[in-house]
């Protein structure tokens, strides 16, 4: 994407275009859609056409999950934290995913962290016996964000550059 394009995508969806890695933000051709939840504080790109679900309480705040494949989702959470303001006060970015890949009896494939609109995100790639997933965690405003997309091991690679958008495009504000 050529600077100017990638400032006014910025600009309009207010998605950061340059990431960590050399990851940049696609919409795929109109596969995701901008999605705002001003009440709970975050935007992101979502599939198009995929189920939406609002807040099971302390299991999401929003859920996206695909019409043919049920297991496929994306996923928001939040939960309060009182004193870290980073996601860095959870350690180090390599120990955070190990503690997370162990705990989903999962192997960590990768861990990158980035800037999400002044605040620091952690995204980690974890892969277990039956699925794939990418998972991001970033504190902002009193809350910390869980955002995990997630398909079968066998749909992986017609899921993944599609996730790894979604999670590119993630920013805890909501305005």
């Amino acid at each position: 994407q050529p600077p100017a394009a990638a400032a006014a995508a910025a600009a309009a969806g207010g998605v950061a275009p340059a990431l960590a890695g050399g990851d940049t933000f696609n919409r795929m051709s109109g596969v995701l859609e901008p999605f705002t939840d001003v009440q709970k504080g975050f935007k992101l790109y979502k599939p198009v056409a995929w189920n939406q679900f609002e807040a099971d309480p302390g299991v999401y705040d929003m859920k996206w999950v695909d019409l043919i494949e049920p297991f496929e989702t994306v996923q928001v959470s939040t939960s309060p934290v009182s004193t870290a303001t980073s996601i860095s006060a959870l350690g180090e970015l390599d120990e955070v995913g190990a503690k997370f890949a162990k705990s989903r009896d999962a192997q960590l494939v990768s861990s990158k962290s980035r800037d999400a609109d002044g605040s620091l995100a952690y995204t980690f790639e974890l892969k277990g016996d039956a699925y794939h997933e990418y998972l991001l965690l970033t504190i902002n405003r009193g809350k910390l964000y869980r955002l995990s997309t997630v398909a079968s091991n066998k749909r992986w690679s017609k899921r993944e550059e599609m996730y790894k958008n979604v999670v590119l495009s993630f920013v805890p504000k909501g305005f």
